[in-house]
């Protein structure tokens, strides 16, 4: 079995013979010897692929200080990688993709005198089907918290499943179901950055047909922006002249604070009116302010059960107390923790949450309105000050 040397260095040097050069045929075109049993001796175009990206970064991107890189690996190289392992593995082995980007990464650092980052200006991608480089703006995040001031907007884009965008019927030609937050926020930034494209992360939504007043913490990520620094402040403003979302504490961030937002779970506080089936009295109330400190069973609700695992879940009511009361209606303020489904704690939702206020009031309860009146997050400042 014959590897050449960069396959063969990134399996320890483990085999004797060892293809060195591209250069392996005779003056008759026949081949002097076998191909790399792993890559095929594409792996030996780094070096030619390596002058080209170093021209790159040295003469046409002379303003980046930093850059990144991909490398497109095929995958039948790993497979017969797996083989080789099988043969002779040793603690000096690794993968053939983490040796490859090891040595670009200090080839092209040693060469322009650049630092690699991860979340660099530039990437250079490296296709090793085709001996090719390409180039793209390396991404860019920003981190803020966004205000839900009115109804009817969902949180992602919503794509019409039938026409795909396009526009048809049974979307009234708009391509889309809802207007969305995403769209608010993202297309001024957009925009500002001269980018292709967006995409929202945050940490929890709310339903379409409620608010948020407390401020929800978010990472949107700028897709190949041709321009790095933006004014912040302006995009701010004119994200709010819009009067359906407001932003606040815009900064660009670093990529690993999407994985920070996304997995982050909070406590939160909601306002609620309620509509019942019947006037509630003192009594009722003491009902309601009673299920402070119980732990709800929650069977996925019927309204998400087509795209939620059907589960119950268990969730804790920290606090309830009722703000307003009079006839059949009402206006609480529930604290609970992450996950907890309000409506259904509400209605009962056919009796797949236990216990519920409908339940305990032996009458149908409705949810009119609802509010994020708070989110326990204050730690992701503290990230935020730190690390940023």
């Amino acid at each position: 079995m014959q590897l050449c040397d960069i396959c063969n260095a990134a399996n320890g040097n483990a085999f004797e013979k060892a293809i060195i050069s591209t250069d392996n045929e005779s003056d008759n075109g026949e081949s002097k010897s076998n191909k790399c049993y792993i890559c095929g001796n594409l792996a030996l175009q780094t070096d030619k692929m390596l002058a080209k990206a170093t021209e790159l970064l040295s003469a046409e991107m002379p303003e980046a200080g930093s850059f990144s890189i991909s490398s497109n690996i095929p995958k039948d190289w790993i497979v017969r990688e797996d083989r080789v392992w099988d043969e002779k593995f040793s603690k000096k082995t690794e993968s053939i993709k983490n040796s490859i980007n090891r040595r670009i990464i200090s080839s092209l650092a040693k060469a322009t005198n650049k630092t690699y980052k991860t979340d660099a200006e530039y990437r250079i991608i490296f296709d090793y089907k085709n001996g090719k480089i390409s180039t793209e703006n390396g991404a860019v995040f920003v981190f803020g918290r966004y205000k839900k001031i009115v109804v009817g907007l969902s949180q992602s884009r919503w794509k019409c499943n039938k026409c795909e965008g396009d526009g048809c019927e049974k979307c009234d030609g708009k391509g889309k179901y809802y207007e969305s937050i995403e769209e608010r926020i993202g297309d001024p930034l957009k925009a500002a950055y001269e980018a292709n494209d967006y995409v929202l992360h945050a940490s929890g939504r709310e339903d379409v047909d409620a608010t948020n007043s407390a401020g929800r913490i978010f990472v949107i990520e700028i897709k190949n922006p041709k321009k790095r620094n933006v004014e912040l402040d302006r995009v701010t403003k004119e994200i709010e002249t819009g009067k359906e979302v407001s932003v606040s504490d815009l900064r660009a961030v670093p990529r690993k604070f999407v994985e920070i937002i996304t997995e982050s779970h909070f406590d939160k506080s909601y306002k609620a009116g309620i509509e019942f089936g019947k006037e509630i009295s003192k009594e009722d109330i003491e009902k309601i302010t009673g299920l402070t400190g119980k732990t709800l069973l929650q069977k996925t609700p019927k309204r998400v059960a087509h795209r939620r695992a059907i589960l119950v879940r268990h969730r804790k009511i920290k606090d309830i107390g009722v703000l307003e009361s009079g006839g059949r209606n009402a206006i609480v303020l529930v604290t609970a923790e992450a996950g907890t489904y309000i409506k259904e704690l509400i209605s009962g939702d056919d009796g797949r949450t236990e216990p519920s206020i409908a339940a305990l009031l032996s009458t149908s309860a409705k949810c009119t309105s609802l509010d994020v009146a708070s989110i326990d997050d204050g730690f992701i400042d503290f990230i935020i000050e730190k690390y940023v």
